[in-house]
């Protein structure tokens, strides 16, 4: 769940997963949509598919155990490097050359690496060796995160109460060493569909990463036109004119951005695409919806009143 999440952002969902699957064997032994449903507005839900997964794998392999060896964390589903490390440090007080932001972030600025240098990881990794003693690994490692998050942090550090302000360079300097910035926000454009029919309302079988797993509305590529003959042919039978809403709604999931241009059908007569299929509006309730297609239909709901 920390994998490119906050910690403060979390801990509601850890203690309800937990609550829920207490054990490995109980996560294991579990459907997986019941897992999709206590991640539901994490996002990233790939690592939900791959916690369940090693889950599944751990009861199988290791009698519910989790291995110490790194080689064979780094084969279980979802686990790298620097996951593997924090398992091994943290679980087992075991060395290693990972470690997270936070603690990158503390030897950075002590020793004032360049973080735009090529040698960057490897300087980062020589220094860390100064940190850490075999003995207390496990300590030390939590620590330096914990001062990370908490005294050293990314904007305003706390440096007149951190215990290493005698030593750090960046408080020598005055100045903190800045990585250059890079946009990994992905912007896409879609079309979100809100088709009706009686008490019928229109889903698809999206197969989109950031939605798997989940019913969802129609969510199609943006293209000019897209609503032509041809498409309709092909998709729908319907009498009632295809209402778009103007302007596009930006909406966040995970690292993207995406810009919606909302599309009302009304009266859909047939499907002529397999890859949608209609849920009865009182049974919505029942299935398992994304965040994404919650938020939608509450304000498609409003929406269509306006514009139908």
């Amino acid at each position: 769940m920390l994998q490119q999440t906050q910690v403060k952002t979390v801990i509601p969902y850890f203690n309800k997963f937990v609550k829920k699957f207490p054990s490995i064997q109980k996560l294991a032994n579990s459907k997986y949509n019941e897992v999709l449903k206590q991640w539901a507005g994490l996002g990233y839900y790939r690592r939900a598919k791959s916690l369940y997964e090693t889950a599944k794998i751990l009861n199988f392999s290791y009698k519910s155990n989790i291995p110490s060896d790194f080689e064979k964390l780094k084969a279980l589903p979802g686990i790298g490097d620097y996951t593997a490390s924090a398992i091994l440090a943290i679980g087992f007080n075991k060395t290693s050359d990972g470690a997270d932001t936070n603690i990158n972030r503390v030897v950075t600025r002590v020793f004032y690496l360049n973080p735009n240098s090529k040698n960057y990881n490897q300087n980062l990794i020589g220094k860390k060796k100064n940190f850490f003693s075999k003995k207390n690994y496990s300590i030390t490692f939590q620590g330096l995160m914990e001062l990370g998050a908490l005294v050293c942090k990314v904007k305003n550090p706390k440096c007149n109460i951190c215990p290493l302000h005698k030593v750090c360079l960046s408080v020598k300097r005055k100045s903190l060493p800045t990585p250059v910035k890079k946009n990994l926000r992905k912007i896409e454009k879609y079309y979100l569909l809100y088709g009706t029919s009686s008490k019928k309302v229109l889903f698809f079988k999206n197969n989109y990463s950031f939605l798997k797993g989940f019913h969802n509305l129609p969510l199609l590529h943006y293209k000019h036109n897209l609503f032509n003959q041809s498409f309709m042919k092909n998709n729908f039978s319907t009498k009632k004119k295809i209402v778009q809403v103007p302007n596009f709604i930006k909406h966040q999931i995970s690292n993207r951005l995406l810009l919606l241009k909302l599309v009302i059908m009304k009266d859909i007569q047939k499907i002529k695409n397999k890859d949608f299929y209609w849920i009865r509006k009182d049974n919505i309730r029942n299935k398992l919806l994304s965040n994404f297609s919650k938020k939608f239909l509450k304000k498609f709901f409003l929406i269509e009143k306006i514009y139908v």
